[in-house]
């Protein structure tokens, strides 16, 4: 009897440790790891992109003062030519006539031959002034103010992407085109660089979308169906705080909420906490 009694006692003795070994490890899983960022002050910003294309800054058309047949061409398309030079001499009624260049720049449109007939009522070539280029973008009425006329803002150019050049705002529209967007038209020296017309453009600038907000890691953001939250830490345990998002970007989102500057949240580790939760900071010295 007396060692039966013995037995009994040795494993009560040994469930109460195991349960006790069991509680404590189960305590210790509970304590999650968490990373953390801090709350800061100050404007939100976001770049924008708008987009373009190269053109002439300006095309003037080559219209003969009277029809005749062309008796000698002197240049094809994308010949560079100066003010006055002989394109072509055609024979009229009036006898041997030059057709001449009315400004310098690029021939373009040029669909003559030797021997055939041009008109006076239509153009017999172009020429383009490709040493200044024009880029025309289209913006929205609500990103209008990001632009004033003589202004310089960075072009980059997608047939070159490591370069970039300064442009200057020439033109400001206060009137929307049929697509319901602004015209704006920017201008750049292309005399060193000779980009062809045509080339797609992009401006980036940057727009303050909300001023002296309270700026958190977009990583702490908690969206559940009907809250959004996030967790600051307290005697190591994550609160859960309520906010509400006025913008966001990848790694910066302004909210409303009642977070002081230098708080510290926790950006990784959180989706499976819950208000209370033991937590541990890693990746602290």
């Amino acid at each position: 009897m007396k060692r039966l009694f013995l037995l009994l006692f040795i494993t009560v003795i040994t469930l109460a440790a195991c349960s006790e070994d069991t509680e404590q490890t189960t305590e210790a899983d509970q304590v999650t790891p968490v990373e953390t960022g801090e709350v800061t002050e100050g404007n939100l910003a976001m770049t924008r992109t708008f987009y373009g294309r190269t053109m002439p800054n300006q095309t003037i058309p080559v219209i003969p003062s009277v029809p005749g047949e062309v008796t000698e061409l002197n240049v094809t398309n994308g010949d560079t030519v100066e003010e006055g030079d002989t394109l072509a001499t055609i024979q009229s009624q009036q006898g041997n006539i030059n057709i001449e260049a009315p400004a310098a720049g690029t021939v373009t449109q040029l669909s003559a031959n030797e021997n055939s007939i041009v008109s006076n009522q239509e153009p017999f070539a172009a020429i383009i002034d490709l040493e200044q280029l024009t880029v025309q973008l289209q913006v929205p009425d609500v990103q209008l103010d990001l632009f004033q006329e003589g202004e310089q803002v960075v072009l980059h150019m997608k047939s070159a992407e490591e370069e970039t050049h300064e442009a200057t705002i020439e033109y400001v529209s206060r009137t929307a085109g049929e697509s319901g967007l602004f015209p704006i038209d920017l201008s750049f020296d292309n005399a060193a660089t000779q980009y062809n017309a045509g080339v797609i453009a992009t401006v980036e600038l940057e727009e303050v979308v909300v001023e002296n907000a309270t700026l958190i890691p977009t990583s702490a953001l908690v969206e559940t169906n009907d809250e959004t939250f996030v967790y600051t830490i307290e005697d190591n345990q994550a609160k859960k705080v309520e906010v509400t998002v006025q913008a966001t970007q990848s790694e910066v989102t302004a909210v409303e909420a009642e977070l002081a500057s230098g708080t510290q949240l926790i950006t990784s580790g959180h989706l499976t906490l819950s208000d209370g939760s033991e937590i541990e900071i890693i990746g602290e010295e």
